[in-house]
This record gives structure tokens, sequence and C-alpha cells, in this order.
């Protein structure tokens, strides 16, 4: 019993890790994500380009050299004299470039609050190892001064080989899945779902953007999309019919995708007379019933913008009152 669910939840959990364990495996993993297992997070912050910036990014993960840096050698690299060296070192070392080529790739993995930071730190130790480790020079630097530990891995583009680093479009995906595996082995819960098959839509928010829109400022990456939704605004004021957005569409479909393969996986799990499997159909109910809507950034910033604009009005509405006041008590 449980076919159909068990091909149901290989297809919706993405990744290497979903054919471990085979149809027991897939479930185990079913019930992680559906009560909430810690998911890793692995980010792209950036590339390094020129000496400079590579000097200010490892000045920045080091604070300014404060922490130590780790290679992929396991030396430690302290003080701001050995970070300025390594710098160095690295800008010498350029090989063939253009103007905006990148030196490095600046990747953040971190785990959510609760996590030992000395597990994650060997976790992506073990990772950088596997990942660059043949080919690329690397520093890696844990940072606890929030309440997710992370760790800052800085690759050094240029490989031994002569070969520059190429982060393909599903790699840090992969890179999740293996960062995920290597806490597993240190005996970390830690899941690597894709965002999608947690019904999220949304992409993270960096800190400096969230706190700019916190004080009511427009950050410059959301000028843009303010300026369309204001478009949008008197487009539908003049009765003029609402521009196409085909990639909200795939979204869309793909979210509603994603609940009714859960579901029927769940109601497949129902049958099932194992107690264990009815259990699971309950957590998968109870999971896409917690599901975020299916709203994109630009619905939460036409949100924001919508406020915004009542805000205003309600404050022009309250100085004409205060002036028709005013002149109402002159007569």
């Amino acid at each position: 019993m449980g076919s159909l669910a068990d091909d149901t939840i290989a297809d919706l959990l993405e990744g290497p890790v979903k054919s471990k364990g085979g149809r027991s495996g897939n479930r185990a993993r079913a019930r992680r994500v559906v009560n909430y297992a810690p998911e890793v997070m692995v980010k792209i912050t950036g590339n390094a380009k020129g000496a400079d910036h590579v000097q200010s990014h490892l000045d920045y993960i080091s604070r300014n050299g404060k922490l130590e840096l780790e290679d992929e050698h396991g030396d430690m690299i302290k003080g701001k004299d050995e970070v300025r060296s390594l710098a160095k070192d690295w800008s010498q070392d350029q090989g063939k470039r253009r103007k905006n080529t990148r030196d490095t790739t600046n990747i953040i993995m971190s785990m959510p609050a609760g996590t030992e930071p000395r597990d994650v730190k060997n976790a992506v130790r073990a990772f950088a190892k596997r990942q660059f480790g043949q080919n690329h020079q690397y520093v890696m630097a844990l940072h606890t001064d929030t309440d997710s530990p992370h760790v800052h891995l800085t690759v050094k583009c240029l490989g031994y080989d002569g070969r520059r680093l190429n982060v393909k479009k599903g790699d840090p995906q992969k890179w999740r899945e293996a960062f995920a595996a290597e806490l597993e082995r240190r005996g970390v819960e830690a899941e690597a779902t894709p965002r999608a098959t947690r019904g999220v839509i949304k992409r993270g928010v960096s800190q400096v953007v969230r706190h700019i829109r916190e004080k009511g400022q427009t950050p410059q990456v959301d000028q843009a999309k303010v300026r369309e939704i204001l478009e949008d605004f008197r487009d539908q004021r003049a009765g003029k019919p609402q521009r196409p957005r085909p990639w909200e569409d795939r979204i869309k479909e793909r979210q509603t995708y994603v609940r009714k393969a859960w579901l029927t996986a769940a109601k497949d799990l129902n049958q099932s007379r194992d107690p264990e499997d009815q259990e699971l159909a309950e957590s998968i109910a109870a999971f896409v019933g917690s599901m975020p809507p299916m709203k994109t950034e630009r619905h939460e910033l036409q949100k924001m913008v919508v406020e915004r604009l009542q805000r205003s009005a309600q404050t022009r509405q309250g100085r004409e009152k205060g002036r028709a006041q005013d002149h109402q008590d002159e007569r």
C-alpha cells in the first residue's frame, strides 16, 4: 500500500537525498519536512572583483583580523597582517582577467538557531573539501554574532588548473543537499528541501533591504517595481486591461501542483492500515494548510504601496479638515 504516495513524495523531494533509503527513506524525509525539520541555508552573497575588493571582503569576514580564517589545508590565518598577506597573495595570482573578472565567490552557509556552531563549521569544512579542495583555494570563518550560526566560505575563483569557478544555476541547491548530508553525518537533523516544495514563493530578502523597508523608505531595488505598481493603478483607473505576467502564472501553477501532490500523497497514505502512514497523512494535510499564501514579492510591495497611499490620503484629508475648521473659526 502507498506506492502512489511513494512516487508522489519522491517527485516532490527533489535532489540526491530523496533516493536514500528508497521507499522508507522518502517517507522518513517527508515526515521531517512536514514536521519542519531545520532547513540549511546556502547563499551566494556575491563576488569580489579586484585586489581592493578581495581585501575588503576578507577584512569583513575576519572582523578585521579578530576572527580566525581557516584555509583549505586546515591552517589558521590570524590577525590583520596575515589576512592582508593572504589577500595580497590571491590578488598577485589572478591569471588572465578582464575588467569585471570575479576573483572570489562568497558563500554563506548556516543553520537555524539552536544548532551547535561547531557542528556547522565541521560540516562546512567537510563540504568545502569535497566540493572545492581538489582545485581551489578557499578560507572560511565561523560567525556566531546572530541567532543562526553561519560560516562565510570564500572561494578563490582561479583554480590550480587555470580555469575559473563557474557556478551553474542548480549548484546552490546541490550544495544545500551536500551540506545537509554532512550535518546528518554528524548527528544533526537537517533538510535541504527546495523552496517550492515547501510552498514558499518569495525569495529571501537581505537584511539591508529589510531594514530600509522597516524605516518606511524604498530601497533602490524596489523603486522600479514600485513604479510598475503605480502604473498598474493608473491603468486600472483608466479601465485598461491588466498587463500579462506569465512568470507569475507559472509560479501559481507550480504551487498549485505542489499542494495537490502533497494532498494526493496524504490521501493515499490515509488509506493504509499502518498507523504511521495515517499519522503522516495528517501531518501532510496540516503542512499544506499552513503553507504561505501564493503571493510574490510584487504582491507584498503592492500592499505596502497601497498602505502608503492610504496614509497619504488620510493625512491630506486631515489637513483639509483642519484648514476648513480654521476657516470656520475665523468666520
